[in-house]
């Protein structure tokens, strides 16, 4: 004699997204912070003579 099929209960729920987490900083990351509160974040891949160039515009 075949088994006849058993159902299980089940609850339907909303789903919720999952809270936003800030990203962690990337290794090599520097950040830089000139007087006058200007920041400037670059990585450890940055032109050195590109950096200088900016940071000379900003100071």
């Amino acid at each position: 004699m075949p088994s006849l099929p058993v159902f299980a209960e089940v609850q339907v729920a909303e789903l919720t997204p999952p809270a936003p987490q800030p990203a962690p900083y990337p290794s090599g990351l520097i950040q830089i912070e000139l007087p006058g509160g200007v920041r400037v974040s670059v990585d450890a891949g940055v032109d050195a003579d590109v950096l200088a160039r900016v940071l000379s515009v900003l100071r």
